[in-house]
């Protein structure tokens, strides 16, 4: 990518040696081989016996779940259930890494309304399915179905907020680095040193409420999400979200747990969401939006204040991720976010001038612009 495809903030204290401008659309030319994880060895012991007719590029995708109570001891105060639930989603990752009992680093990615795992996974059409790109680059990827989302359980919409979300990311971080969770059906759980939490959207509010309640991950990536600025689009579509839900709301799948509902009326998704996608990608991910708990699009507005106090206090390095003709969070929102991290021990930013909200789903960069995302990653997992 050239410098002029991008509009870079770097360090926002001078004082501080900045990273190289960032970028994030993965979109690697060419499909990695994905090794089953049902049938691929997951020991070391296996990989021993394996190894030497492993290939150089390959990828696991290992299918994990997480036992989780919904809680919220974070610093954000709304009401959540205390059942217990599961979460579910893959690792992805080197198979070479991913057979060890022990492995360096891993990013926990959480995906923002509407979307799902899909969003970091997108198999649909060739070369965005983001997680097996990173994969191949070298990174291991944790994606998952947010509670009342696709593969995992659904609470009644109501009993879950932005503070158990957090609470539960927590969790989740917690059994990754003690190897705590289930692999499926039966296998080896990596255990994992070092957790940078990233998350999209509403996503990437729930990740910052994460690191500044419970201060237990090593790097921490926004994704197009801003505190201080929100569209009018942004606000319209939780008030239609609110009036959905303010009668009840919709039952997941027609006839599933209550409580949930469209963030902003269906037919105006597209242009809330995209800007560059290809026709094709763009149509098949429509038919993977789905509703959303009234609980979550209750409590991100009144969050914000929290927010506000709290994000200062952030100490791990910080990158942030914009799209330019973001809708939704429109500029100069990555560079205003930015600027609250005056705490973090390194903070970069960048925004992509042509990329709207689903930046994963977007396809104006050359995928050369991996490299970078990765070379910080590569920095977090070092320190």
């Amino acid at each position: 990518m050239s410098g002029s495809d991008s509009s870079l903030k770097k360090r926002l204290r001078p004082s501080r040696s900045a990273l190289a401008a960032v970028a994030v659309v993965a979109l690697l030319l060419g499909t990695p081989s994905v090794v089953n994880a049902a049938t691929a060895p997951t020991s070391a012991t296996a990989a021993n016996q394996n190894g030497s007719s492993m290939k150089a590029d390959a990828v696991t995708s290992l299918p994990v779940s997480f036992e989780v109570e919904n809680v919220n001891r974070s610093k954000v105060a709304c009401a959540s259930d205390g059942a217990t639930y599961t979460v579910r989603g893959h690792i992805v990752g080197p198979t070479k890494e991913l057979r060890r009992e022990t492995v360096n680093g891993a990013t926990l990615y959480l995906h923002g309304l509407s979307f799902g795992e899909f969003f970091w996974d997108f198999n649909q059409a060739q070369n965005y399915d983001f997680a097996t790109n990173q994969a191949k680059a070298g990174q291991v990827s944790v994606v998952i179905d947010r509670l009342g989302y696709g593969s995992s359980d659904k609470p009644e919409g109501n009993s879950i907020c932005v503070g158990s979300r957090a609470d539960i990311a927590h969790q989740i971080v917690l059994k990754l680095r003690a190897g705590s969770y289930q692999v499926n059906p039966s296998g080896q759980a990596p255990e994992f040193s070092r957790i940078v939490l990233a998350g999209h959207s509403y996503g990437g509010q729930i990740a910052q409420v994460a690191a500044y309640s419970f201060g237990d991950i090593d790097g921490l990536i926004v994704i197009s999400y801003a505190d201080r600025v929100q569209s009018q689009l942004l606000r319209d579509n939780a008030a239609y979200a609110a009036t959905v839900c303010a009668s009840g709301g919709l039952r997941v799948g027609g006839a599933g747990p209550a409580g949930y509902a469209p963030f902003g009326a269906p037919e105006g998704a597209a242009a809330a969401l995209f800007n560059s996608a290809e026709p094709t990608v763009q149509s098949a991910a429509l038919q993977l939006l789905t509703i959303d708990p009234c609980g979550d699009t209750a409590s991100f507005a009144p969050a914000v204040a929290v927010d506000l106090v709290n994000v200062p206090s952030i100490e791990v390095p910080v990158l942030i991720i914009a799209g330019g003709s973001d809708a939704l969070f429109p500029a100069p929102g990555g560079p205003d976010q930015a600027s609250l991290f005056t705490g973090a021990a390194s903070v970069d930013q960048v925004t992509l001038p042509t990329v709207a909200h689903a930046i994963t789903l977007e396809h104006a960069y050359a995928p050369s612009v991996l490299r970078p995302l990765n070379d910080w990653l590569q920095k977090v997992f070092r320190r």
